[in-house]
């Protein structure tokens, strides 16, 4: 009896109808005779999971799909066909499955009993050199120059449920503003976030934002929310105003004259205290001051992701064979976080996908039925030499 492979259980997760659907509208396959998009988009995907370091590599890597291309309904891909795919092919189709597993992680957020925590940061892939220059040069930073991703991340699910590849000039505060703000979430970023009528918005919303305030910030002291001393940590809780009515940027201020809280955490060490501003006044401030500090976990994404995904080295050099494996490994991560939790697997997500990468082509139900078979030959030798006593 047929059992499919691994790799075959991981696709599943891939809402193929939606992904023809973006085919279609982003017309990825026109003129194409031969190899389609769904035929890129395994070949890439087995590419991050199997961490090939080349486009030679990677397209000795598609042969293994050969003799699976029949259940699998994909093709393997040679060398020069690939290199051509990534220079012309649509990133489109990619991106909207993303979205679409982006939005099914949103969804179990909600459904969870958990507060649900947004960690919101951006992180510069960077490409430079001369086969980048062409295109890079010209939205590079003083800091960097490439493209940069911004993301949220779900702090329960260690998994992000908002992503954008932007160039590396874009500012974080101008793809925030275009982020959709859902109400009963928790979101927390750093002071690079800073826009009070962006803070308004969500606090119109019905959610909750903990940011850090900076130091020339114009606010006015209203009073103690909490006595000091009472929380270990805690320097001071109080309710502040902004005294501004219009803003540097000649905009009005919508949080001019309404109560926001401000919290100051002793850190440890020669460090300067941490001064955070929010406007969840239900939360202890010691429970604020460790919101903020989860948002460390959206900088170790952002490292796993770098160093066990394709970040690093590139199949193609153009923007649109960048783009291409970028959204291939958020992909490939969101895959392997929906399996993992498919199979009740433990450990580490790094755990789960080096022992995947070898695994790929097995066939689970096979292996459990032999394994069974040769259980039931145990009990069947164990029954006739009992018989035979």
């Amino acid at each position: 009896m047929f059992s499919p492979i691994r790799l075959s259980h991981i696709l599943q997760f891939i809402p193929r109808a939606a992904f023809n659907a973006a085919v279609k509208q982003s017309q990825a396959d026109r003129y194409v005779k031969k190899v389609s998009s769904w035929d890129l988009l395994v070949t890439l995907l087995l590419g991050q999971l199997t961490q090939a370091r080349s486009l030679r590599s990677l397209a000795v890597t598609s042969q293994a799909l050969q003799p699976h291309r029949y259940h699998l309904n994909a093709n393997s891909l040679s060398r020069s066909t690939l290199s051509d795919a990534l220079q012309k092919r649509s990133p489109e189709p990619l991106k909207a499955v993303c979205q679409l597993l982006l939005t099914q992680v949103g969804r179990k957020q909600r459904r969870s009993i958990a507060p649900m925590i947004s960690l919101i940061d951006s992180t510069c892939i960077t490409l430079r050199g001369p086969r980048f220059d062409d295109w890079t040069l010209a939205t590079k930073t003083r800091i960097t120059q490439g493209l940069k991703i911004h993301v949220g991340l779900d702090a329960q699910q260690l998994a992000p449920t908002y992503v954008n590849v932007t160039p590396a000039n874009l500012n974080d505060l101008s793809d925030a503003l275009q982020m959709p703000i859902e109400a009963g979430i928790t979101y927390v970023f750093d002071k690079g976030y800073c826009d009070y009528n962006w803070w308004h918005r969500i606090d119109q919303a019905g959610s909750v934002f903990v940011t850090r305030l900076k130091k020339n910030a114009n606010v006015a002291r209203i009073r103690e929310l909490t006595k000091t001393g009472t929380e270990p940590g805690i320097e001071s809780d109080e309710v502040v105003r902004f005294n501004k009515k219009i803003l540097n940027t000649k905009r009005p201020n919508r949080y001019f004259g309404q109560d926001v809280r401000r919290i100051r955490v002793n850190r440890d060490g020669d460090k300067p205290d941490l001064i955070l501003i929010t406007n969840d006044f239900k939360r202890s401030a010691q429970q604020i001051a460790a919101l903020y500090k989860q948002r460390w976990q959206i900088e170790l994404f952002f490292k796993w992701i770098k160093q066990h995904l394709k970040l690093k080295h590139y199949f193609g050099c153009s923007e649109n064979a960048v783009r291409l494996q970028i959204y291939s490994a958020l992909l490939a991560f969101l895959l392997l976080h929906a399996y993992r939790r498919h199979s009740c697997a433990t450990g580490s997500i790094y755990e789960f996908a080096t022992q995947l990468a070898y695994s790929l082509f097995e066939r689970p139900a096979a292996m459990r039925k032999a394994a069974e078979r040769r259980r039931n030959q145990a009990k069947l030798r164990i029954a006739m030499g009992s018989l035979q006593l």
